[in-house]
């Protein structure tokens, strides 16, 4: 079967930070490789943006794994964004309240 998503990243040239560019359909079948993209690069780097733009669909189960990494991130001092979401991914992550906690993460003060 082919993939119907993908999951790239581009490191930031200060290697601190680092872009993971998701696009296509993120379901139950992206969420173990999300997971483990998430926690990889939160073990790298200190700031991390997750940019959905491209995304056109998302269920629980890939919501699910964003949610583990911000507080993964959270664990870890580190920065979790998600930004570029849209349409019908936009509508989850509002209904489900997790873009306000996403945005909330922009404004934690650093410790």
């Amino acid at each position: 079967m082919a993939d119907y998503y993908q999951i790239g990243e581009e490191p930031a040239a200060d290697r601190t930070a680092t872009v993971l560019r998701l696009s296509g359909e993120l379901d139950i079948n992206a969420r173990d490789e999300l997971r483990a993209t998430l926690t990889d690069a939160l073990a790298e780097h200190e700031d991390v943006t997750v940019d959905l733009s491209a995304v056109t669909f998302i269920d629980s189960e890939a919501l699910g794994a964003l949610i583990d990494g911000y507080n993964s991130a959270l664990d870890l001092s580190a920065t979790f964004r998600v930004v570029g979401a849209t349409g019908a991914v936009a509508r989850v992550l509002t209904v489900s309240g997790s873009q306000a906690v996403f945005d909330g993460a922009l404004e934690t003060p650093d410790s």
